[in-house]
């Protein structure tokens, strides 16, 4: 057994000679490879003067400020441009905010934004993206019209010389009457379906919709019905636990545009929830909105006010603490809603307040809140904020709650509040150049 020790231990020892070795010969390789770099050149560590990937100082910088656009994609396509990573290094901030139209299409507001000695450019372009496009095709569309957006700022710079424009339609387009067969109708299905497995969990989800809507300048209809079912099960010590939602709903609204700056209109809802003790429940009201600005700038601020009106019939599965199976109730409220979109940040507030007119001290108030923000160069803030004050919930059930029904989230509890932050930063410092694409492991 020693001798058998005493070998091991030789080879062992010698197994770490060898390691070490190797250990030292990579060091020293790694080491003379740093030198031959050059620190004043194209370094491991730095990148200095290097022709292949230091940009050319006299290409446009700019600030692509997209949420739904691929940057890789566009950096590798606009080799013209040098991208920055933040708005405040750039000669042009392209502004891109969305919206969805009647026909589940996208419409991009391109707003380009010129600073330094393009500060005397600035406007907007606009495209709709057909609603069956795919990602990639999507921002193909938008590489076009931002390319064609920069040639104002690129006739500044020697870059000019470079640049080729060529149509392809060479057959002189007609304006024809769009003749629609549906009549500007859309109707969307949309179902899905969720399942996890495990040994002592499982969840089954399933969730359907309906929705067809009719939206012109003057008229927007929407109606859609849906239905949720979420089961799960938990199995311990040969002993099972079930928990089952189910929540189905009708939502109509048909608004009607009076002006440019009001609308009036009328909803109905009906709908059937197990977590809010709900058997059947429906509504029907009317409600009238002001916006301060026209609608037609709705992509970039919205400044609201509205004033709601409705009739509520419930009827509960089980008996409520006010020993209620159903009622009438009337309501009111008022809704207070600011949005900006602006190159330095988005700002999205509501304040909305309800109440019951049969007791004022039976209401609802909430504010929602959420912004973000380039505060200063390299320096981002963002905040999601959300607060409610209860006094309306008509629907709790007189019954104790199990605490089966808690952990499970079977059942709405009794709260006179219900509150909820989340609030971030991020800090880049460095390099202002963002055009090498490098996308290996």
């Amino acid at each position: 057994m020693s001798v058998f020790v005493q070998k091991y231990s030789k080879i062992n020892h010698v197994s770490f000679i060898i390691l070490k070795y190797y250990m030292n010969l990579l060091f020293y390789i790694l080491f003379m490879l740093i030198p031959l770099s050059g620190f004043s050149g194209n370094s491991f560590f730095f990148e200095g003067n290097s022709p292949v990937t230091t940009p050319q100082h006299k290409k446009i910088k700019i600030y692509l400020d997209c949420n739904n656009c691929n940057s890789i994609f566009f950096r590798r396509q606009m080799p013209f441009v040098d991208f920055v990573r933040d708005q405040k290094l750039a000669d042009v901030h392209v502004f891109v905010t969305t919206q969805s139209t009647a026909s589940g299409s996208i419409k991009y507001h391109l707003n380009f934004i010129g600073f330094n000695k393009y500060a005397d450019i600035q406007y907007k372009l606009e495209e709709i993206s057909p609603q069956n496009e795919t990602n990639i095709l999507k921002w193909k569309r938008l590489l076009k019209i931002i390319e064609t957006g920069l040639l104002p700022y690129l006739s500044r710079t020697p870059e000019i010389a470079q640049i080729r424009i060529s149509h392809n339609n060479k057959k002189t387009p007609v304006v024809q009457n769009i003749d629609d067969t549906w009549n500007y109708w859309v109707f969307r299905l949309t179902q899905s379906t969720k399942m996890e497995y495990e040994k002592s969990r499982n969840e089954y989800t399933f969730w359907n919709s309906i929705r067809a809507d009719r939206i012109t300048d003057m008229i927007k209809f929407r109606t859609s019905v849906s239905y949720n079912y979420d089961k799960e099960t938990y199995t311990q010590d040969d002993e099972k636990i079930e928990s089952k939602k189910l929540s189905a709903g009708l939502n109509t609204n048909l608004i009607y545009s009076l002006t440019p700056k009001w609308s009036a209109g009328i909803t109905g809802n009906f709908s059937s929830s197990s977590y809010y003790n709900s058997k059947f429940s429906s509504s029907l009201g009317s409600a009238i909105e002001y916006n301060i600005y026209p609608w037609d700038k709705s992509d970039q601020k919205v400044f609201t006010l509205s004033y709601h009106l409705k009739a509520h019939y419930y009827e509960y599965k089980e008996l409520t603490i006010y020993n209620k199976f159903k009622e009438w109730k009337g309501a009111e409220g008022f809704e207070l809603s600011y949005i900006s979109r602006q190159p330095w940040g988005e700002i999205e507030n509501t304040i909305a307040a309800y109440n019951y007119f049969y007791d004022f001290s039976k209401n609802n108030l909430s504010m929602r809140s959420s912004f973000s923000l380039n505060v200063v160069r390299g320096f981002y803030l963002y905040m999601n904020l959300r607060a409610t004050c209860v006094h309306d919930q008509l629907y709790l059930p007189a019954g104790e709650v199990t605490a089966e029904e808690i952990l499970l989230k079977q059942q709405k509890l009794a709260t006179n509040f219900e509150f909820s932050a989340r609030i971030g930063f991020r800090i880049t410092f460095g390099s202002i150049y963002n055009n090498i694409v490098n996308q290996r492991l």
